[in-house]
């Protein structure tokens, strides 16, 4: 590719277009020189990410300019720090070592490179302490695109470590993006990670005076921030994030401790709650998706990683304020699931309790530190208000059904199942009919008791560390004795009748 530019700048035909580089210092991921191209963005990684240290992704078009076409995929960047020997105890024996030691068992270990193939073509440029090697790689089809896909690596060799730079894109874009990232991969320096005590005991002097509980833990997610991202504490969460909207996040570490005190009151937790999550604020759509939340989403609760993870979601149109309601209709919820998470022992209730509790909790209104309300959840009353008046093919799955099912059964045409869901939730705690039937105010309270109560007598049954295996037969027990108690006296066609009824009654926030 380079000959040919080459040609073409000496006939006179074309100039070459200089690699748009930015330097970057990163001597603790082993990176004390990285040139990163302008027009990628560092992603940051998830708690736990093995093996990757830096992740990078093309900005979107409308991002690096006004005349750019869209790609059919956006090009992204992986670097890659692998060991080279297994490891040795303190007995002189060799362990196992890690499983992934070089780039073919990393693309084999990593499931975004599930089915690539790596060929090495040859070795980097020279360089007089470390070997370096090139490889171009081949993939299947994009996940959900007839696309053909290509990728390249530029490999550096050092005695304890194989430093990977990884870029795949559209088999169109190859010759392009192959010429930026052998500038990248040429240009990078690496070393020994470099572990930075000033930093460490830069942030144990921060801490040093206050009362926060965990501060080991915040500590830790300090250290892992990298570029732009900026992070705040309150009593009960860190919120990193990566947006300049600086009321919005003074809103979020208000709100999150506020609206936590109404899921305390209803919530009673089973034992004290000591956990400190992390909340993450992405700029945008775009870098929540790269970042790992699913595209039909707009925020997650992940529990094995103990982050709730969201985007800014204001939107400015022209002479209107920004508006970013939408940011808070999905930290209310996604806070619930952190929260409920905990107060029942790590027990994630049934989804309609916990997904339309959650949806509850969005339609809070908060004011000068205090839930003033809360109103009719904006995304779901107008679908399920359609879902009863049968606008769609589909139809309201009767109580009885619905109250049963699991995870994978809720989120399958999940849409209806949500607002259905929020709708059943407002109208156990809203609607003047259930005050009649005492069976029917009894339903929440009872299934949140029992559900603690049970789990707790389960887990003790076991003993301690019991198998993961028993400890999730443990759960459904709970659950299922949990919903025995609380429909025991419930007619559920009659129940089911009065909502649909009191849920037409409602005012849709959005017309």
């Amino acid at each position: 590719m380079r000959i040919l530019v080459a040609l073409l700048v000496a006939l006179g035909l074309a100039a070459p277009a200089p690699a748009q580089l930015k330097k970057e210092r990163l001597p603790e991921l082993g990176l004390p020189t990285f040139y990163r191209p302008r027009h990628f963005e560092i992603i940051p990684l998830q708690p736990g990410t093995e093996y990757k240290i830096l992740y990078l992704r093309e900005l979107p078009a409308a991002e690096r300019g006004r005349k750019i076409e869209p790609r059919a995929f956006r090009p992204d960047l992986n670097v890659v720090r692998l060991e080279k020997r297994a490891a040795v105890t303190g007995t002189g024996k060799q362990d196992e070592g890690p499983k992934v030691f070089s780039l073919s068992t990393w693309i084999e270990h990593e499931r975004a490179f599930s089915g690539w193939k790596a060929e090495l073509v040859g070795p980097g440029k020279k360089d007089r302490d470390f070997l370096t090697h090139v490889f171009e790689l081949t993939g299947p089809p994009a996940e959900g695109k007839s696309l053909e896909m290509r990728g390249y690596a530029y490999v550096w060799e050092t005695p304890g470590y194989f430093y990977c730079l990884v870029g795949r894109c559209a088999k169109d874009d190859y010759d392009e993006m192959e010429e930026l990232w052998q500038d990248v991969g040429e240009k990078m320096k690496v070393a020994e990670p470099e572990t930075s005590e000033r930093d460490a005991k830069r942030l144990e002097r921060m801490y040093r005076d206050s009362n926060l509980p965990h501060i080991p833990y915040r500590i830790k997610v300090r250290e892992a921030m990298i570029g732009d991202w900026q992070a705040e504490d309150t009593e009960n969460y860190i919120v990193v994030f990566n947006t300049p909207d600086e009321p919005l996040v003074r809103k979020v570490l208000r709100d999150l401790e506020t609206i936590r005190e109404s899921y305390i009151e209803l919530f009673p937790p089973a034992k004290e709650i000591e956990a400190i999550s992390t909340v993450r604020i992405c700029a945008n759509r775009d870098e929540y998706i790269s970042y790992g939340g699913h595209p039909l989403s707009a925020g997650y609760w992940n529990s094995r990683l103990e982050e709730l993870v969201l985007y800014d979601a204001q939107k400015q149109e022209k002479g209107e304020r920004p508006d970013d309601s939408d940011t808070f209709v999905v930290l209310y919820h996604e806070a619930f699931h952190q929260y409920i998470h905990y107060s029942t022992g790590e027990l994630p209730p049934h989804s309609w309790f916990n997904e339309g509790y959650g949806d509850y909790f969005s339609g809070a209104v908060i004011r000068n530190g205090k839930v003033r309300k809360i109103g009719v959840n904006p995304w779901r009353c107008g679908l399920i208000q359609a879902v009863i008046e049968g606008k769609f093919s589909f139809e309201p799955v009767p109580w009885k059904d619905i109250i049963e099912y699991s995870q994978g059964q809720y989120y399958t045409n999940a849409g209806p199942k949500y607002a259905q869901g929020w709708s059943m939730i407002y109208f156990l705690l809203h609607a003047p009919v259930v005050k009649k039937h005492p069976e029917w105010e009894a339903i929440l309270p009872t299934y949140f008791e029992t559900l603690k109560a049970e789990y707790a007598k389960q887990l003790e049954e076991l003993g301690e560390h019991p198998a993961p295996e028993k400890k999730a037969g443990a759960g459904q027990l709970a659950r299922e004795a949990a919903l025995k108690a609380a429909f025991a006296d419930v007619d559920l066609e009659e129940i089911h009748g009065e909502w649909a009824t009191f849920t037409l009654t409602l005012e849709d926030p959005r017309k």
